[in-house]
């Protein structure tokens, strides 16, 4: 990340607040009024009960404005017991050297009243304003954390850096090339042609560029830039900018909004990089997976290819060589058995399309389908492939579901496929809601599922399938995770195998109508 570089501040400790106008007023509307107290009661009051409502007067001003404040109502009370105490009364001018001291004395002992009780007033000020800086702070903090893109952190910083800065705040970040607006506050606000050259000159250059000069023509807003390129992005494409008004110089809180301010901007900078780390792995995420995919399917491929193209290549040699002298009979059986396998190869070149899709990322177009409809017509479509095969079905009124009309019938002719193969006999395909669940399950009565295609199916990844998977299996249950759901296997009360296509079901649909 590239450094942020706000004004660094002075410590606090070391520098007392600049005492504002309306302070000064203030303390000088406090002196007034125990000078004309005094001045009215000056013939009852003793000078030692008018010294002190002097040094109670800088006292009271010192708390209540700061350290600055109070010394110079220190200087004020001296002229105040001088001009009405001191002989001559009523003017500035000071007849014998034991006065001096007197009024020196007095002057020492205001500006230490000055001095400690602004002191406590700038300590009470700072405190204050680091309470108030980690309120602010631990609220950012726990709204970058939830962000999950960059125009919902720009939205968090900017509404933040307006509530510390007392301006407005904005967020640009790059788009073809050229900087927008992600988020403002107020939303109303528009940019300035300065402001908008120098945020992009923050961006192009990878540094901050600080607000003019009260007075002054330029920018309003300082600008900083969030961070180096952000990965997937043209090395000339930088993070957004960020920018905030100035803080009034006279501002009493504007140390620790200062601080904050650069907190916020560098966890913003780190909620940005985090976003771009995370979207980073995702994607390799998926890529490890589409190549754990590619691994485990082409391993079984081999095998599923190897029987139809042996069957093919013996009967058209036999053919070529043996066709005088064999009977039409054998001749028509040859022929049978390429066509068959043909087929059959032409169901891999199917699965193969199918297996293409899933290791390219498959980009699902969902629509809102009838399962009943799209189950019928996955068992029309094996009827025609196996015109032998018994197969029933029992699909009751069922909710319509978010899916890819093509990819569900896929999945579930391979699931019949793969119980006529292995299973002889009648074949259910049965459709029920569980819960928010729809099941479409595949029941045969053959011998069963093996246990390690079984554990595989249920489980979360898509490592190599066990030895006999084959490739429909694989591929009904990378589709079935495409549709958001998955795959499970059974066992039937006699021992035939039921594998059931789980997907969910939106609570806002009923059933649609009867399946004939």
């Amino acid at each position: 990340m590239n450094r942020i570089d706000p004004p660094r501040l002075r410590n606090d400790r070391c520098l007392m607040s600049t005492p504002s106008f309306g302070g000064v007023l203030g303390a000088a509307m406090i002196l007034l009024l125990v000078a004309v107290g005094v001045g009215s009661a000056r013939h009852i009051l003793p000078e030692s009960v008018a010294v002190l409502l002097f040094l109670t007067a800088v006292l009271v001003s010192a708390a209540a404005f700061g350290f600055w404040v109070g010394i110079a109502s220190a200087f004020g009370a001296l002229i105040g017991v001088n001009f009405m105490y001191v002989e001559p009364h009523f003017t500035l001018h000071i007849a014998r050297p034991e006065d001096i001291i007197k009024l020196a004395v007095f002057l020492l002992a205001a500006a230490i009243t000055g001095l400690i009780s602004g002191r406590l007033r700038e300590q009470v000020d700072a405190a204050e304003g680091r309470a108030a800086a980690l309120e602010v702070l631990s609220q950012v903090s726990a709204e970058l954390a939830a962000a999950h893109s960059p125009s919902e952190v720009a939205r968090v910083a900017v509404r933040h850096l307006n509530a510390l800065a007392h301006g407005p705040a904005l967020a640009l970040g790059p788009m073809e090339g050229q900087l927008r607006v992600l988020a403002s506050e107020p939303e109303s606000y528009l940019p300035e042609a300065s402001e908008l050259e120098a945020a992009d000159v923050a961006w192009r250059r990878g540094r901050a560029e600080f607000a003019s000069a009260q007075g002054w023509s330029g920018s309003k807003l300082s600008f900083y830039p969030l961070g180096n390129h952000i990965p997937g992005q043209p090395p000339n494409q930088r993070s957004p900018v960020i920018g905030h008004a100035r803080i009034a110089p006279d501002s009493r809180d504007r140390a620790w909004r200062e601080q904050a301010i650069e907190v916020i901007l560098r966890q913003t900078g780190q909620a940005l990089q985090r976003l771009a780390l995370t979207e980073e792995a995702e994607a390799e995420r998926r890529r490890a997976a589409s190549e754990e995919m590619r691994a485990a399917l082409l391993a079984s491929l081999s095998h599923d290819l190897r029987t139809p193209l042996a069957t093919i290549l013996g009967s058209v040699t036999t053919l070529r060589e043996l066709g005088a002298t064999l009977s039409p009979s054998a001749q028509s059986d040859l022929l049978a058995a390429i066509e068959e396998e043909t087929e059959r190869l032409g169901r891999y070149v199917e699965k193969l399309l199918q297996l293409t899709r899933l290791q390219s990322g498959m980009e699902v177009h969902l629509a809102w389908v009838d399962a009943g409809d799209v189950a019928q017509a996955s068992v029309a479509r094996a009827r025609r492939a196996w015109p032998n095969a018994r197969i029933e079905t029992q699909l009751p009124a069922l909710p319509m579901i978010r899916a890819e009309v093509g990819l569900l019938e896929q999945a579930l002719f391979n699931l019949i496929e793969n119980a006529v193969k292995y299973a002889p006999g009648v074949i259910r395909l049965q459709a029920e809601v569980q819960g928010n669940e729809m099941v479409l399950s595949v029941a045969d009565r053959g011998r069963g599922l093996p246990g390690p295609i079984a554990e595989w199916l249920a489980s979360d990844g898509m490592t190599r399938p066990p030895l006999g998977a084959g490739l429909g299996l694989p591929i009904s249950k990378g589709i079935a995770t495409a549709l958001g759901g998955h795959i499970r296997a059974a066992q039937t009360p006699q021992g035939g195998a039921v594998l059931e296509i789980r997907l969910p079901v939106p609570p806002e649909h009923g059933p649609a109508g009867p399946q004939a």
